[in-house]
């Protein structure tokens, strides 16, 4: 069953129409990550999907109804629940604000505190039941909001980065707490993001938004293996160059047609040469250190090739030594080579 449908929606902000999505639908059961930089409608499309915003055309359909008015979509609400990058607890405590989505969605009394303490069980927060907001940590809260979305056990969730602001270690816990939670139950999420591994480890499927068009939409493993375009491969960090500028022992390698106009190296394709030849390496040479960058636990080298500049990407604790004007020896896969 489908239980969140796009199509042809358009979404306009004043005279500028930010979002465009031909077609789009979110099985019961699946989670599909939402990727793309800044601005590109991330959560425009999230707030379309939770009939929270107006379009200026197309429809959504939630579990196979249309949002036609505002009593139609006041029901379809109460099948869903949504967890934005603040918590937006209620000004009582945590287990009230549990309490009071119960409420909101019929549970009797009766049962409203049984079902908040096990949900802040749940998450690792049952000794902060009676905390109010503004003494949590901001992983503690985002526990509480999950404790309070997963309780009114929504037919489909919606997660707007909501780890975006906790620190790595508390990033890391509540991503493996939420995949664990959805691989549970039946519960369909749509998920946005900007960091390609939260989309690994969550996701079935990924949609990818670039300057509010729908770039792409494939599983996990074919948006990151063979982006669509120049521009969704820029975006999942390949290097973008021209064939001519390559070791014609990558192009020949990698069978990069002779009227390919640009190719995609992968920066996992880039590797530090140890003292054997990798397996599948269409290249051995040298390469200077431009520059040495870092993002969610990952390093970056970016190298001048010569001709062309790529990027090798591996821990970060690996490239700690490395210095911009150092020269290093690579291996290039040509597995990792995207040409158009």
């Amino acid at each position: 069953m489908i239980a969140l449908a796009f199509r042809d929606i358009r979404v306009r902000r004043g005279p500028r129409e930010v979002l465009r999505v031909p077609v789009l639908n979110v099985a019961q059961g699946e989670t599909i990550a939402v990727l793309g930089p800044n601005g590109a409608g991330k959560s425009t499309l999230l707030l379309a999907g939770a009939l929270l915003l107006d379009l200026a055309a197309g429809d959504i359909a939630l579990f196979g109804e249309r949002a036609l008015d505002g009593r139609s979509r006041l029901r379809q609400r109460r099948l869903t629940a949504t967890v934005f990058q603040e918590s937006a607890l209620l000004d009582m405590s945590a287990r009230r604000n549990i309490e009071t989505a119960l409420a909101l969605h019929s549970v009797p009394r009766a049962d409203r505190r049984g079902r908040a303490d096990q949900w802040l069980s749940r998450l690792g927060v049952a000794h902060l039941a009676n905390a109010s907001p503004h003494t949590l940590s901001g992983g503690e809260a985002q526990r509480v909001a999950l404790a309070r979305a997963f309780a009114i056990q929504p037919r489909l969730l919606f997660l707007d980065e909501p780890f975006s602001s906790l620190d790595p270690g508390t990033r890391a816990e509540l991503v493996g707490e939420l995949r664990s939670l959805l691989a549970d139950g039946s519960t369909a999420a749509l998920f946005v993001t900007h960091d390609l591994s939260e989309a690994q480890l969550l996701a079935d499927r990924v949609a990818v938004l670039l300057d509010g068009d729908l770039a792409q939409h494939d599983t996990v493993e074919v948006v990151w293996g063979r982006p669509a375009s120049p521009a969704v491969a820029a975006f999942l960090g390949y290097a973008l160059v021209e064939p001519t500028q390559l070791p014609a022992a990558v192009t020949e390698a990698a069978s990069i047609p002779a009227n390919a106009g640009t190719v995609a190296i992968r920066p996992t394709a880039v590797r530090l040469s140890i003292d054997r030849t990798e397996i599948g390496s269409a290249y051995r040479g040298d390469a200077s250190i431009v520059a040495v960058q870092g993002a969610h636990g990952r390093g970056r080298l970016l190298l001048d090739l010569g001709e062309a500049r790529i990027a090798a990407e591996l821990p970060v604790e690996e490239i700690r030594s490395f210095k911009v004007g150092g020269i290093v020896k690579i291996e290039i896969d040509p597995g990792g080579l995207v040409s158009w």
